[in-house]
């Protein structure tokens, strides 16, 4: 597993030996792929971050700052390794060890907050079974973790859900593509009155 663009471009990723599944390069690569126009300069949130592949690929293409949300303690060494090598500071990175629905059940006290771009790549089956997609939209905008409108903002979902993803309020979804049995959904924040039909799938 390697970073697959932007300044560290190639650079190689710790990753546990077993017990985790690290997003794709090749869907690392279409996410940052359909959102290169607003990631110099972002400041990202990574949920559920595992290696911290998704949010350590923001960085490497400009990101201002990157925070990230993992609860594994195994999986936190391995995350503070990877920051490590990609010499991400306290400035301008948080890792925050703890449960993503307690962190986001508050307004954020991150500095970084409000967050331009939000990752979830969430365990595939407990997602399913718990809608995490829906919850997590829903407390991104309860608690004021996105900017204000009309500053635009991002919530990026991985899955292997192959159903229709359910319309969420005040999201529209711009880009979904499927890679084997992941799907990529990006939704874009947008006031009620201004949300169009979701595009078709690809």
């Amino acid at each position: 597993m390697r970073i697959t663009g932007g300044q560290h471009g190639g650079r190689l990723l710790h990753a546990p030996a077993t017990g985790l599944r690290p997003t794709q390069d090749r869907v690392r690569a279409a996410l940052y792929s359909a959102l290169a126009p607003v990631v110099p300069g972002a400041h990202v949130l990574d949920l559920f971050a595992g290696t911290g592949a998704l949010g350590l690929e923001a960085w490497s293409r400009g990101a201002a700052a990157v925070d990230f949300v993992e609860s594994a303690p195994a999986t936190l060494r391995v995350l503070h390794a990877n920051c490590a090598a990609l010499r991400l500071r306290s400035g301008t990175s948080r890792i925050l060890g703890a449960d993503v629905f307690r962190v986001l059940a508050a307004p954020p006290r991150l500095p970084a907050a409000p967050y331009d771009i939000v990752l979830a790549d969430p365990p595939y089956e407990l997602a399913r079974r718990h809608a995490y997609l829906p919850r997590l939209a829903e407390l991104l905008l309860q608690n004021n973790w996105l900017p204000a409108l009309p500053t635009p903002s991002f919530f990026v979902f991985e899955t292997d859900d192959p159903t229709p993803p359910p319309p969420l309020p005040s999201f529209q979804l711009i880009f979904h593509r499927t890679y084997g049995t992941t799907r990529l959904l990006i939704f874009r924040r947008q006031p009620p009155a201004a949300l169009a039909p979701s595009p078709s799938p690809a």
